[in-house]
């Protein structure tokens, strides 16, 4: 299979296999393609609890008791690298 890429999505990995993070832009594709498909499994798997969560936190924004915005983003992030670790660690 052949990708075309635009220059800037080209220059972008390469600056990610400059860092050092990657190896080749073979190793850099795999690990984004393996993230994707982790996140989709997890919105699939979760589909419920994220629409519960979702109406739940509606509710409590109609009665005032918001969390602002960076402690929501960190808290996703924090419960989204748990579930990659445990995914990794159970395959």
């Amino acid at each position: 299979m052949t990708i075309q890429l635009t220059p800037e999505l080209e220059q972008l990995i390469q600056k990610d296999i400059e860092r050092g993070g990657y190896q080749s832009i073979e190793q850099f594709v795999e690990r984004a393609i393996q993230l994707l498909h982790d996140e989709e499994h997890l919105l699939h798997e979760n589909k419920e609890a994220i629409h519960y969560a979702i109406g739940e936190g509606l509710t409590q924004l109609d009665r005032g008791e918001g969390v602002p915005g960076d402690v929501s983003r960190i808290r996703l992030q924090e419960n989204k690298a748990n579930w990659i670790d445990t995914r990794k660690r159970s395959s």
